[in-house]
């Protein structure tokens, strides 16, 4: 039922403005769609990349680099997400020849982690991560040893990043389930020392005499499992005196700031069977006020003198003095009129001796700072390709590995490509750049191409964005799983003002799409799975240059909730994909307990310095509440019988204590085992309940999950006799959510979108990240197709200046916004749902079932 006819009033129509009228930053992208090529890319999102100097491909996810002793080798371990791999550069004459390594099966190495350090010119150890092993090869890739470092009672050990002592024939290796320094005789293969080093051991790195060994910890908290059969819900939210201290049921975690958390550990390796830790640092800010977020320390670099220290989440380099084991400076990386936000995100480190320049891998803004380490300051930055991991030098030259490369491009051009595996896996592809350090003469330049490639020079308000009325009060955001562009819209040729980007071809789920029976049952031909998603396109505003920036599930919630994926979380994420790094219930190892592996929500490990859009929303005074987001921490278990929040929770990680707050307890999280149509039923019931009967204030904005998109096997008991019946119960939920939403009292003044938090369980042939935008409501454009390259940042920067929030960090205040979806001119209009096609699923059973 649409309500009485609304009318503004005058004050609120004059209030109506554009989107950009505050300081616009805009990437340069514009309505160019991402294209991945030599040289100048753009990517999803709207920022172009430029690297300097030559590039190699390798695999993608990099998150490891070594430089042979003579630097005639170079290899660099890529972690996924489809497949890891070994890239092998060796110097032949005037050239590096280029090879790949993949990992094989049985007794032979069986992945790659984050780790790798040369015992010499041909020889180097690689650290397989989940199996607690690590391989050491020859440049012809003939496996010789491996090294099991569950040894000594520990057991499910994860082996992360490695070192290596040349005069003692020591490997170090940093063990992140069992938190441990492992300290192995490379002759014999056995671990002489295991030494506790803190929280989540993520980087190490020996001093130049190597008589000391530092290791950073990316952790905050020593996770325990909760007595009995767990619980239906988190015990508590952090921060909050909960967390601290503990309820029933739920020990606390103790003090976020604890020496173990977010430091460096500094060990005495002079008797290597002896070390020991003689000196915790913390780095960066602590936690507390206004810091949500822990340092993050990702990255070492140690010279006599010094140790660098990178702090990925609060975009700063602690300076610890060497002799004194004290920390003597911290050197903030700061945008230039974006100093109070962050998402510069420094990971590797490597210091250039002959200029005293310390070079920083700046993955979040795809470049290499340059830092003066005589005068602690940034002198400028260099341009990289997509998420610099590490960066290395020899002599002049830097290489630096880029996890993302170029972007992935397409990820499919025909129909014919989708029974093609290969053809995906090679869309995902990083890169080793290679420069000669630059004169410092040049960098003023190098640094105004990084600022302007990322969106960082502001341009003149209102750029790139259509009028938003003030009027709207209400934003209501729906997040599916999944779903590309092509698959879902791409045979909508055009809307109202044009052309849309789409491949028929690819339109699985289109108008005339295809439900593959896999032999089982009969396969569907010509029926349409969405209709509610394609009909909320045709009716309102869409969006076909919309971008994921995430390759999974994993990251694409991450993004969703404005925290972006920092070293821990990108590395562990890449890890997953490939099924190589899990949780386990270890009575030993118990840094797995913080293994998320495809679960996807936000740990505390995970917040930037400014917090979540939880954190940003409470403290700017707007109102929210949740429905589904946050559920899915490490160890929470999903299955039949667990409504309403569909999960059981096994350890006292929290959620975000806003987000704990003003979350429904009667809705279930991701748990394909529970209907969409029960989703749907909680979010009308519980909003009937709470706001419409008793005239109570609904809250500014609203989030909803609906992860039926995300596809599962089927259950024809459960009336889904197909993979696809999961998508068409989601639409159908989503159809009668909208249709309950436009006949409220709140309709004329909401903004509704629609998105998914990856792409990638579809093909679509601009690119592989390209997903779903929708935007509905009495302000929206109808039959509109909006072309600007944006992302979630750029829904989210929308979605903030609708409800009068300034920006979260640097990622949604330089993107793009959504403006030109809306119009100041309102119909009023409803929506009514669209039936489902009950050959895939029938709702009345289930829509019922609450």
């Amino acid at each position: 039922m649409v309500p009485a006819p609304w009318r503004p009033s005058l004050a609120l129509l004059t209030l109506a403005v554009s989107l950009g009228a505050q300081s616009g930053y805009a990437p340069p992208a514009g309505v160019r769609p991402p294209i991945r090529r030599a040289g100048a890319s753009i990517l999803p999102g709207g920022r172009i990349i430029t690297p300097l100097g030559d590039e190699f491909p390798t695999g993608s996810g990099a998150f490891a680099l070594a430089l042979s002793p003579s630097g005639r080798e170079i290899v660099i371990a890529s972690g996924g997400p489809v497949r890891s791999s070994l890239t092998i550069l060796e110097r032949e004459r005037d050239h590096w020849a280029i090879r790949r390594v993949w990992p094989g099966t049985g007794e032979d190495w069986h992945g790659v982690s984050t780790g790798l350090a040369f015992s010499g010119d041909h020889n180097v150890y690689v650290s397989e991560g989940n199996s607690g092993r690590i391989a050491m090869l020859d440049s012809h890739d003939e496996r010789r040893r491996l090294i099991d470092i569950n040894q000594g009672g520990f057991r499910d050990s994860f082996t992360g990043d490695l070192a290596f002592d040349f005069e003692r024939n020591i490997l170090y290796a940093l063990d992140q389930a069992n938190q441990r320094v492992a300290v192995i005789d490379a002759r014999s293969r056995q671990v002489v020392a295991a030494v506790p080093v803190g929280r989540l051991p993520f980087a190490m790195t020996l001093s130049p005499d190597r008589r000391t060994l530092y290791v950073a910890n990316a952790g905050m908290f020593a996770y325990q499992l909760l007595p009995g059969a767990g619980l239906a819900f988190p015990a508590f939210g952090f921060p909050s005196r909960e967390a601290v201290e503990g309820v029933a049921g739920a020990p606390g975690l103790g003090d976020p700031n604890a020496p173990e958390a977010n430091s460096v550990a500094v060990l005495d390796v002079s008797r290597p069977a002896e070390a020991r830790v003689v000196a915790w640092i913390r780095t960066g800010l602590p936690v507390g006020g206004t810091v949500f977020g822990g340092s993050g320390p990702s990255g070492l670099c140690a010279t006599a003198d010094w140790v660098f220290v990178s702090n990925s989440n609060q975009d700063s380099i602690s300076v610890v003095n060497a002799r004194t084991n004290t920390l003597e400076a911290e050197i903030p990386i700061r945008i230039p009129g974006l100093e109070n936000l962050r998402g510069v995100l420094p990971i590797g480190l490597a210091y250039h001796r002959k200029s005293g320049w310390l070079l920083v891998a700046e993955a979040g803004i795809n470049a290499i700072g340059v830092i003066d380490v005589a005068g602690r300051r940034v002198l400028g930055h260099l341009p990289a390709a997509w998420f610099p991991t590490r960066v290395a030098v020899d002599e002049d030259v830097a290489y630096v590995t880029n996890a993302r490369g170029h972007g992935t491009g397409a990820g499919a051009a025909t129909r014919a490509t989708l029974l093609d595996p290969l053809r995906y896996v090679e869309t995902h592809q990083g890169t080793l750049s290679a420069w000669r350090i630059p004169e410092e003469r040049d960098l003023a330049a190098h640094t105004a191409l990084v600022m302007e490639a990322n969106g960082f020079q502001p341009r003149a308000p209102g750029a790139a964005s259509g009028e938003v009325s003030a009027a709207i009060r209400h934003v209501v955001l729906i997040v599916g799983e999944s779903r590309s562009y092509d698959e879902m819209l791409g045979d909508i040729a055009a809307a109202g003002n044009g052309p849309a980007m789409g491949a028929p071809a690819l339109a699985r789920f289109g108008a005339k799409g295809t439900v593959d029976g896999h032999r089982q049952r009969i396969s569907l031909r010509g029926v349409e799975v969405a209709p509610n998603h394609r009909a909320i396109a045709r009716q309102w505003s869409f969006s076909d240059n919309f971008y994921s920036e995430a390759d999974g599930t994993v990251d694409g919630h991450h993004w969703l909730t404005g925290a972006y994926p920092n070293a821990w979380v990108e590395s562990s994420a890449l890890a997953t994909y490939g099924d190589g790094k899990d949780f386990r219930m270890s009575a030993g190892a118990a840094g797995r307990l913080a293994f998320a592996g495809r679960n996807a929500s936000t740990q505390p490990e995970d917040l930037p310095e400014a917090g979540t859009v939880w954190h940003h929303l409470e403290r700017h005074h707007i109102s929210f509440l949740n429905f589904g987001e946050g559920f899915e921490l490490a160890g929470a278990s999903g299955g039949a019988g667990l409504e309403p929040s569909g999960a059981l929770f096994l350890t006292n990680i929290p959620m975000p204590d806003p987000l704990f707050r003003n979350t429904s307890r009667a809705y279930p999280g991701f748990n394909m085992h529970i209907p969409d149509q029960y989703r749907a039923s909680a979010f009308i019931g519980e909003i009937e309940e709470r706001y419409g009967r008793t005239g109570a204030a609904l809250p500014q904005f609203l989030y909803v999950c609906l992860p039926g998109g995300y596809l599962a096997p089927p259950r024809p008991e459960d009336g889904y006799p197909y993979e696809e019946s999961f998508l068409a119960d989601q639409d159908y939920a989503l159809g009668r959510i909208l249709e309950y939403l436009s006949g409220t009292k709140w309709w004329p003044q909401m903004a509704v979108f629609v998105t998914s938090a990856s792409a990638a369980g579809g093909y679509d042939h601009i690119d592989a990240h390209r997903t779903l935008l929708l935007a509905a409501g009495p302000w929206a454009r109808r039959n509109y197709v909006s072309h600007t390259n944006t992302g979630i940042p750029g829904l989210l920067k929308t979605i903030f200046r609708l409800l009068g929030a300034p920006p979260l960090n640097l990622f949604d205040a330089a993107s793009a916004d959504l403006g030109d979806c809306f119009t100041a001119t309102p119909d009023l209009s409803g929506y009514r749902a669209r039936a489902v096609d009950k050959r895939l699923f029938d709702p009345a059973p289930s829509a019922q079932s609450r």
